[in-house]
């Protein structure tokens, strides 16, 4: 009986191998051509390239067109940071995120009374905490394991 290795063809017998052999070397236009097949299929008449867009543009029969990206990117422009926040924030100002404008503000406004009632909450601790205690059971109380910086305080 053959062992599963005789069966195979060596590396150096193996016919060669149709089609592309990735994405990556496969010509300009391949990848949106593909999708573009994939779409239309026999409908589509020819192809063309677009350069400046990075796409590859499919003439139906019925004389309509489609597009497809050339790169698995999408030919998207890849922005710094900045520019990315610059685009985000032009968006927001636009009347078409009004609702977002609205939520943004409805969160500040609910992060700013919950800071001023943070702050009234410690500002009434710490006023009952002086008016109820003796100025030596404050140093004690400050003077302790939780308020000494250094550790325990001596007996």
């Amino acid at each position: 009986m053959k062992s599963p290795e005789a069966s195979r063809p060596s590396a150096a017998r193996r016919a060669p191998r149709r089609g592309r052999l990735s994405i990556s070397t496969a010509p300009p236009g391949a990848l949106g051509e593909d999708i573009l097949l994939a779409r239309h299929g026999d409908r589509i008449d020819h192809f063309r390239q677009d350069a400046d867009g990075g796409q590859t543009v499919a003439v139906l029969h019925d004389g309509g067109t489609d597009t497809a990206p050339n790169h698995l990117d999408g030919g998207a422009v890849h922005l710094s940071p900045a520019d990315r926040t610059r685009m985000h924030l032009a968006e927001l100002s636009s009347d078409r995120h009004a609702g977002t404008r609205r939520e943004i503000g409805f969160l500040a406004r609910l992060s700013l009374a919950w800071l001023v009632l943070s702050v009234a909450a410690f500002a009434l601790t710490m006023w009952g905490m002086s008016s109820v205690l003796e100025p030596a059971e404050l140093q004690l109380m400050m003077s302790g394991p939780l308020g000494s910086a250094h550790g325990h305080a001596a007996p």
